[in-house]
């Protein structure tokens, strides 16, 4: 077995598609000035979360603390917004805040501590430009060489048969983002 899985990840004993390294720059580059931000729609925000990151994954741990209400109420889910300080928006993601099958309770005064795993599979191409001014060509292993658009292989350079096990991987991450959905739609 490789270092590398069949996509170029860097963990060979797993399945996924990694960012490009312009990519992994660009995320380098946010987190090491410090310039993140976790907006909770309809709650606040955290400026300057803690994160780490590898060639797929984010993984952005911050501490809420609810400003109200006075009197408990349930909350299922928060909208969870990762941005740049100067309010660009970088990942966009709902999660479920249910614990033993239940929405937590919150009110004034109460924290919770969280961590928001995202998995990211590219990363515009105005945005890497913006943080790296200098960089050219493609930006993304799934920027499609001739049409610039995100693709399904984009441009990477697949053997026989590793495009349709990607294809699998997505239509496998496809359901089990939907069974999520499903799942707090049902909870409310």
């Amino acid at each position: 077995m490789g270092d590398t899985n069949i996509f170029g990840g860097g963990n060979a004993r797993s399945l996924y598609t990694p960012m490009s390294e312009v990519e992994q720059e660009v995320i380098a580059r946010l987190v090491e000035a410090g310039d993140l931000r976790v907006v909770i729609v309809g709650w606040g925000h955290v400026d300057r979360p803690r994160v780490t990151f590898g060639d797929l994954r984010l993984s952005v741990v911050f501490r809420l603390t609810f400003d109200r209400p006075e009197t408990p109420i349930p909350v299922h889910y928060l909208d969870l917004e990762l941005r740049t300080g100067s309010g660009v928006l970088l990942f966009r993601d709902r999660q479920p805040t249910t614990y033993g099958g239940n929405p937590i309770l919150v009110a004034q005064g109460v924290f919770i501590d969280l961590a928001w795993d995202i998995a990211i599979k590219s990363i515009d191409p105005a945005l890497v430009k913006t943080v790296l001014p200098g960089v050219t060509g493609l930006t993304s292993r799934l920027q499609d060489k001739d049409t610039g658009r995100m693709t399904l292989t984009g441009n990477m350079k697949l053997k026989a048969g590793e495009a349709a096990i990607l294809r699998q991987l997505r239509e496998g991450e496809a359901a089990a983002k939907a069974n999520t959905a499903e799942r707090l739609r049902r909870k409310k």
